[in-house]
C-alpha cells in the first residue's frame, strides 16, 4: 500500500470543489433561461436568449466532464493507495 501525497489530493478537492459549484451556478442560469424563453417567446429578444441558453448548456457540458475527469482522478488516487 502506497500513500498518495496530500498536496495531490487537496489540489484535487479543491479543483472538485470549484467545479461543483460552477456546475451548480450554470444548472440555475439554465433554468433562468428556460423560464425567461416561456416569458419572452414572442419577442424578438427570444432568439438571443435562445442562444445564450446554447452557450450556458455548452458551458455545462465541459464543466460536467472536467468534473468526471477530476472525480475519477480523486477515485484512482484511493485505489492505487488503499486496495493495491
Amino acid at each position: 500500500m502506497k500513500k498518495f501525497a496530500q498536496v495531490d489530493f487537496d489540489r484535487l478537492l479543491t479543483r472538485y470543489k470549484v467545479l461543483s459549484s460552477e456546475k451548480l451556478q450554470l444548472e440555475n442560469e439554465i433554468l433562468k433561461s428556460y423560464e425567461g424563453l416561456m416569458i419572452n417567446n414572442v419577442t424578438s429578444t427570444a432568439s438571443t436568449e435562445f442562444k445564450d441558453l446554447l452557450d450556458l448548456r455548452e458551458r455545462w457540458k465541459i464543466t460536467s466532464k472536467e468534473l468526471k475527469k477530476t472525480d475519477k482522478k480523486i477515485l484512482k488516487m484511493f485505489e492505487d493507495s488503499y486496495l493495491k
